[in-house]
């Protein structure tokens, strides 16, 4: 994700990451993925929690972040997408000059590659020989010859959910949920796995989810907790 924002090119707005983690967590660690890629001129806002008690709640962390934003518009998504190398001057255009979306209340949503989930698993555990953290040689496009598992619409918990700061803001009162009626749950309560549910509970305060065309944006699959009836903290 991090290198094929590195490698956008045209008139790309500023982007700033706002990453939610626990401390001294992977290897690498994402603090060291973050010190290398600020090295690189992303920018980041950092939201380190102590352990993992809160962070298995995705709800609460995004709460954090809603309120501390200062940008215009807020893309939620997961670690594992690739964006095409046009994909943010190209949805920047759009945002400034379509009228339905630049005075939309609801959720914007784009169509979403997933690409295979046996290839990527063996590239990743395998054929992948790189040393982290780097940066991936035209990682938007590396990708464009991977076989596909779906190309979907769905409005998916982690793939691309685009909300207008401001509007935001004013709908839900600035909590992406009600921390006392959370719907996700976590690992450290008996379940075993993590389970994220606040997504849904978010798009039903927007008044649910429109759809806006952009250039490709992949998925990489990976290992998940129901396949392993487990939490996998190395799944990434």
């Amino acid at each position: 994700m991090l290198s094929s924002i590195l490698q956008q090119v045209g008139n790309v707005p500023d982007i700033v990451f706002s990453i939610g983690y626990p401390r001294n967590n992977g290897k690498p660690t994402t603090e060291e993925v973050i010190g290398f890629f600020k090295g690189k001129g992303i920018q980041f806002r950092e939201f380190p929690y102590d352990g993992l008690k809160v962070i298995q709640y995705r709800g609460l962390v995004r709460n954090e972040q809603l309120r501390r934003a200062a940008c215009d518009w807020i893309l939620f998504a997961d670690c594992d997408m690739v964006y095409h190398p046009k994909f943010f001057e190209n949805l920047s255009w759009q945002l400034k000059h379509r009228v339905r979306f630049r005075r939309g209340k609801r959720i914007l949503s784009a169509r979403r590659v997933s690409l295979d989930k046996g290839f990527c698993k063996d590239y990743f555990n395998n054929a992948d020989k790189r040393i982290y953290p780097c940066v991936v040689d035209s990682a938007g496009t590396l990708v464009e010859s991977w076989p596909v598992f779906e190309i979907s619409r769905n409005c998916g918990a982690g793939y691309f959910q685009l909300v207008n700061r401001k509007s935001c803001l004013e709908i839900t009162g600035g909590q992406y949920v009600d921390p006392k009626a959370n719907w996700d749950w976590g690992w450290f309560r008996g379940h075993r796995m993590q389970g994220a549910r606040s997504d849904m509970q978010f798009r039903s305060k927007m008044h649910g989810v429109r759809q806006i065309r952009t250039m490709p944006q992949y998925h990489l699959n990976h290992e998940r907790d129901n396949e392993f009836r487990r939490h996998l903290e190395i799944q990434r």
